[in-house]
């Protein structure tokens, strides 16, 4: 007579208790990755914060070509240069954004002091006053939106927090929109053939900032 072996009623082996802790850590992982792609983007990025940038003429071509050099940039948004508390990091001189008095004092940074002219703004518009038209109760899309996130990005290129562009890049940037009639039809050209209207420059600036 065949004798019947004590095996469990599956007949499966038993796996040892250490496999069975890293296939639930696995299971816990791949749900919460599913769960949370919000935090995947968060927590990808270097730990101090930085982002990789490239040139105008680079994030056209991206992903389809390493055409310009990623660099790390840590450029601040025009929410982050309108705070009071953050006047301190303005890379002044040459930029101010209130005027002063007394020994030492500086009249505050004009737009067109910087950027010239043609412009939607009078001679006495402020850096700090176009960095808040997203705060005015009046529109502030096109032709706004690109001017404060020049100045935004003109104070984070002196502040050596972008290195893909110049301060004269980013002058060009508002110049080439504006010469070519500002507003919704106005447009950068990044490279031959290619043209950026208002969401687009946006866009390109915004991805050098955290």
């Amino acid at each position: 007579m065949t004798e019947k072996n004590n095996l469990p009623a599956d007949h499966s082996p038993q796996r040892p208790p250490k496999l069975l802790r890293s296939a639930g850590r696995r299971r816990l992982l791949h749900r919460g990755l599913g769960a949370t792609p919000v935090l995947l983007t968060l927590v990808s990025r270097p730990v101090l914060g930085q982002i990789t940038c490239v040139s105008p003429s680079g994030f056209v071509s991206m992903p389809t070509s390493a055409h310009g050099t990623p660099r790390s940039c840590i450029g601040r948004t025009p929410g982050y240069w309108k705070q009071d508390q953050k006047f301190p990091d303005w890379p002044s001189p040459p930029y101010f954004p209130v005027t002063t008095t007394g020994p030492g004092g500086h009249a505050a940074t004009t737009f067109n002091s910087v950027f010239g002219t043609p412009s939607p703004y009078n001679s006495s518009m402020t850096f700090l006053a176009v960095l808040k038209t997203e705060d005015s109760m009046a529109p502030n899309g096109p032709p706004d939106d690109v001017a404060r996130h020049c100045v935004a990005e003109i104070l984070n290129v002196q502040k050596g927090w972008v290195t893909v562009l110049t301060k004269a890049q980013v002058i060009n940037i508002w110049k080439s929109y504006m010469n070519t009639g500002g507003g919704t039809a106005g447009y950068f050209e990044p490279t031959a053939g290619v043209q950026w209207h208002h969401g687009e420059i946006v866009a390109y600036l915004k991805s050098t900032m955290i």
